[in-house]
């Protein structure tokens, strides 16, 4: 598959510092899927828990709204989605939403971490902790 260079548009972390690296979705995918929002944040997983190479991207748009978008590359095909927020209202509610982004849609800890503004040690303590709940 083509790779696309990333360069400054899209920006990957990788041990807390800023990096330039190559992903195998073309931009135009990557547009067709986000559409008119702009690009805050990307994490590029080679190997996600469902065994696919993941992008999962948190994208703003004008209205002030943010989504997630998950592209995932299963060899044979590459799937995209908007990956859904619910609203919550207070500390334990987004916790349990962060458990749920989690567990149901198999987001990982560090974008998680972007996404709500926290470490991605907080993010495990909370899903460790209503894991044993």
């Amino acid at each position: 598959m083509f790779k696309t260079k990333i360069i400054s548009f899209y920006n990957m972390q990788s041990g807390g510092k800023m990096v330039k690296e190559e992903i195998p979705f073309s931009e135009k995918l990557i547009k067709k899927y986000v559409g008119d929002g702009e690009i805050e944040f990307v994490n590029y997983m080679p190997r996600s828990k469902s065994g696919a190479r993941d992008l999962e991207i948190k994208a703003i748009y004008d209205d002030g709204t943010r989504k997630i978008i998950v592209l995932h590359d299963y060899a044979v095909n590459i799937t995209g989605k908007e990956v859904e927020v619910r609203p919550f209202n207070g500390k334990d509610e987004r916790n349990a939403e962060i458990y749920r982004l989690y567990t149901e849609e198999n987001l990982s800890q560090v974008f998680l971490a972007n996404f709500f503004g926290i470490s991605q040690p907080a993010v495990s303590l909370i899903v460790k902790d209503i894991k044993n709940k």
